[in-house]
Formats: C-alpha cells, structure tokens, sequence
C-alpha cells in the first residue's frame, strides 16, 4: 500500500502517491476512480509503467483514506483541489487518466486546467452525446443489477448490509459527479491528445462509437479496443498492451496549445 501521507493545514490532501518515481519524475500520471471504488483498484494497471514516471491517485471522499467523510457531491470543489495540488510542483508534465466516472472527471480537470494537463486517457466512457451507463434516475435495485453485471464487486460485499449500504452511498454521490462532468465535457473540446480505450464486449459502452472522441479534441485521438467487458482495463491479459499505450502517451504528449491539428483517430485492436 502507498505511504499514507499527512495533511498540510488540517485540510484533505486529494492526491496520494500510488508509486512513486525513481528520482526526480520525468512525467507524471493522475488516477481517478470509477464509481464506488478507490484509485488503488487501477494500480494494476499502471506500475508496469517506467520508473521515471510518478503515479498519483485521487483521494475521493468517502472511501479507502477518506472512508470516514461523505462522499462529495460538487465536481467543481474535487477539481480545483486537484489542480491547486498539482500547480505546486507545474514542472513535470502531467497526464490523466480514468475509467467510466473517472474518465470524466478527469477530463474535466484537463478542460478547466489545460496548463496542468498535456495528454488524457479514457476508459470505458462513451463520447458526449452517446448513452451514459448509468444516470440518477437509477433505483436501487438498478444500481445493484448494474455492480453484478459490470462483474467487478464481489459478491459478498453486496450481500452484506453495511457494504451495499455503503456501495449505493457512493455510486449515487458518483452518479452525480458523472452528470456534471458529462455537462462540461460537451460544452467545448479539448487541445489535449487523447488516448482512448474500450472493451470489445462492454454492453454500456459502445466500442463502434469511440472513435467520435476524435471530434471531441484538437489534439490527436487514438482508440484502442480490447477483449473483454466493462472492466476490460484490469483484466490481466490487457494490462501489457495498455501499460505500452499509456506509455507511449505520458511520455511522449506534447503540450496543449489549443490549436487545430485536425483531431483525426487512429482505432486499433492489439
């Protein structure tokens, strides 16, 4: 587990290290959550990564460190948090990333901070203006069909009052927090690179449908669609081919200039 870090002033800190960079980080690479879960759940993903790159996770309340808070419900407050944090080291270059929730989220802090953000990654998220997977309207009995199907809660957690209690807690507080991010994400385009990943079988997310996240950025886009479902990002045989991606992506992204360089996708299969 990363070394639990102090508060600076009483105040929460919003980022945490997940690893930490061999000597001085020649990039950088920001984790949001998906929905009811922790940053921690990506790390998998992530430390095949070089070890110049610093991996930071976002604290959200109401789970792993910040168990004990209720979960937020304003998207402005978690990112001006998260980007006050960053400006205080703006020297090494910094990419997002995130999954379904996440994704947005992250995207948001990579729209509303383009100095802070060179490049963005998106997982299991349709584009503005595609169905969403999941909405406020969804009961509870929604939301729990929804964690069964998406097969990445266990199930005893589910059984037990405490824990569901606590899951739908915290996916109708991430529910909110999706809305509002979808909100900012379809107001304007961004002036980042994308890297997009999808699964082939995600029956929430349309693997036909990513590449329209090109139209969604002046930068360049790339889709990468893999086997599996909705949770694709952490099955193991996956983690090689995206670790490459998300490589290529974090220490190669130029910086965001706002500019038109035409936004064309590159889709690929491994």
């Amino acid at each position: 587990m990363p070394r639990r870090e102090p508060r600076r002033r009483g105040r929460p800190e919003w980022l945490y290290p997940l690893r930490r960079a061999a000597g001085r980080p020649r990039a950088r690479l920001v984790v949001f959550p998906y929905a009811a879960a922790g940053a921690t759940a990506l790390r998998p993903v992530l430390t095949g990564l070089p070890d110049e790159v610093e991996l930071l996770g976002v604290a959200l309340p109401g789970r792993e460190r910040r168990f004990g808070e209720p979960p937020a419900s304003g998207l402005d407050g978690i990112v001006d948090a998260v980007a006050a944090e960053l400006a205080a080291d703006p020297s090494v270059p910094t990419s997002v990333f995130g999954h379904c929730m996440g994704a947005g989220m992250a995207l948001v802090l990579a729209q509303t901070h383009p100095r802070l953000v060179r490049g963005a990654v998106v997982s299991g998220r349709n584009p503005p203006g595609a169905p969403r997977s999941t909405s406020l309207d969804m009961d509870d009995a929604d939301i729990i069909a929804f964690l069964e199907s998406a097969g990445n809660t266990a199930p005893e957690l589910l059984a037990d009052a405490f824990w569901r209690d606590k899951l739908l807690e915290l996916f109708r507080g991430d529910a909110a927090l999706g809305e509002q991010a979808s909100q900012v994400i379809g107001a304007r385009p961004l002036g980042q690179d994308l890297l997009v990943l999808g699964g082939g079988d995600d029956p929430y997310v349309d693997p036909s449908g990513l590449s329209g996240w090109a139209a969604r950025t002046s930068g360049r886009c790339e889709v990468l669609v893999l086997p599996g479902d909705h949770f694709f990002v952490i099955d193991p045989p996956n983690i090689p081919v995206i670790t490459r991606a998300l490589g290529d992506l974090v220490l190669d992204a130029p910086a965001s200039t706002g500019g038109d360089s035409g936004g064309s996708p590159r889709v690929g299969r491994p």
